[in-house]
């Protein structure tokens, strides 16, 4: 692994998430100024997602077919500038436009980093996707302290302090994509050494002909994991990535609808401020990375997909307790547990999505970290409405519901049952 490109791009990762991150917090600022109705504030989480949702596959298939490298600060540089801009317009479609840029910013970034991830995590991907990862989930815990540090203090021309960051940020990370060349030209495919002939090999030595092959040292198809994480290399498992797909657009529908509605329910619930409520979203996504290193961490020891079932098979019931907390005390004491089962898959989908689609890394990155992560944000507008006409806590036992399916799908997920010979064989 070159951890000094994985961290530039953990770091890349975290400087475009921050206004992801910062949107929910900065949905309140928005309601109280303008008078927006839930409905109408879920709408602006829809403006964020519904590009990236269709053109981050496209970015990442083109990724797939042609190095962009610059696609990396590009990407960080929209989605600063178009959250900034919201600070400066009244008008709701205007605000509305401006946050779109953002998500087509987090659509050209996304594909492209996780791709160069991959590439430059070596044999460790796990790892490698996780401390990536880790960087956007830090972005998500760095935007609402952002908010309420500047929103609250200056109003809403402090989101200007989010263009500030990403022109910095920009600027350093295309600075160091054009110095290490070795990122810029990391996207071609080395080529695979011929194997010499059988013949010349046997003659030679005949105890290495009758010896058994590493497939990973040669350079030819792995064998299926123990746990189902298919790593054949040059094929793609079309039929396993659309369960996959389906188990995180349900994680993704849950994610969003959290950092969508925590600081509201801090608000309107709880009778808390807005500073309270960017807290909690805050101390929410802090459990959330501290569990996506978790995760991480078990699923190089157990497998992608026992954590992705581990982790679905305890989100419906935490959900459904949250929704049922009658007081501020216990709601706070569940944002961990939800901070887990929400955070700690995320690491573990990307990597087993990757894994399937071997020959379209950049088409899987775009589809797990983009269309259907995205897709959870089409959910905002419904849910914001079950929020208007039946309450807050009624919007999130629909989460419950969605919980139930993605566990469903999560099981749906091929699993071998054969002992892991492979990394007993490596030990």
């Amino acid at each position: 692994m070159d951890k000094k490109k994985i961290l530039l791009l953990s770091l890349g990762h975290l400087s475009c998430d921050v206004n992801g991150g910062a949107l929910p917090a900065v949905l309140p600022f928005l309601r109280a100024s303008y008078g927006l109705s839930y409905q109408a504030t879920g709408g602006l989480m829809f403006a964020y997602s519904c590009l990236s949702s269709i053109i981050q596959p496209l970015f990442g298939w083109l990724s797939d077919r042609f190095s962009k490298p610059w696609f990396i600060p590009l990407g960080v540089l929209l989605a600063g500038c178009g959250l900034a801009a919201v600070g400066f317009m009244s008008d709701y479609w205007a605000i509305f436009a401006a946050i779109a840029v953002s998500g087509v910013g987090a659509a050209l970034f996304h594909p492209e980093g996780a791709r160069y991830a991959n590439k430059v995590s070596g044999q460790s991907k796990g790892v490698g996707l996780s401390i990536f990862s880790i960087g956007g989930n830090s972005g998500f815990v760095l935007g609402p302290l952002l908010v309420t540090g500047c929103v609250g203090y200056f109003g809403m021309s402090g989101t200007a302090v989010f263009a500030c960051l990403a022109v910095c940020m920009a600027s350093i990370l295309l600075w160091q994509i054009v110095r290490m060349t070795g990122l810029a030209t990391g996207a071609a495919v080395l080529p695979v050494p011929a194997a010499p002939p059988a013949e010349s090999v046997a003659s030679k030595n005949p105890q290495a002909a009758a010896a058994p092959v590493d497939p990973v040292a040669s350079g030819a198809p792995a064998a299926e994991g123990a746990d189902g994480d298919s790593e054949i290399l040059g094929r793609n498992n079309w039929r396993e990535f659309s369960k996959l797909t389906v188990a995180i657009v349900a994680r993704s529908t849950l994610f969003v609808g959290f950092n969508t509605f925590i600081p509201l329910y801090w608000v309107n619930v709880f009778g808390q401020s807005k500073a309270a409520g960017a807290l909690a979203l805050t101390f929410f996504c802090t459990c959330g990375v501290i569990s996506n290193i978790i995760g991480g961490l078990l699923s190089d020891r157990y497998g992608c997909t026992r954590i992705i079932r581990l982790a679905f098979v305890l989100m419906a019931p935490v959900v459904f307790a949250f929704s049922l907390a009658g007081n501020l005390y216990a709601a706070f004491a569940l944002l961990p547990f939800l901070g887990f089962v929400l955070y700690a898959p995320f690491s573990s989908l990307v990597v087993l999505g990757q894994k399937l689609l071997a020959r379209n890394i950049g088409f899987a990155s775009g589809v797990t970290l983009g269309l259907a992560t995205s897709m959870g944000g089409m959910a905002a507008p419904c849910l914001g409405w079950i929020a208007d006409n039946y309450g807050l806590a009624r919007a999130i036992q629909c989460l419950g519901l969605v919980a139930v399916l993605g566990a469903l799908f999560a099981f749906l997920l091929s699993s071998s049952k054969a002992p892991d010979r492979a990394r007993e064989a490596a030990a």
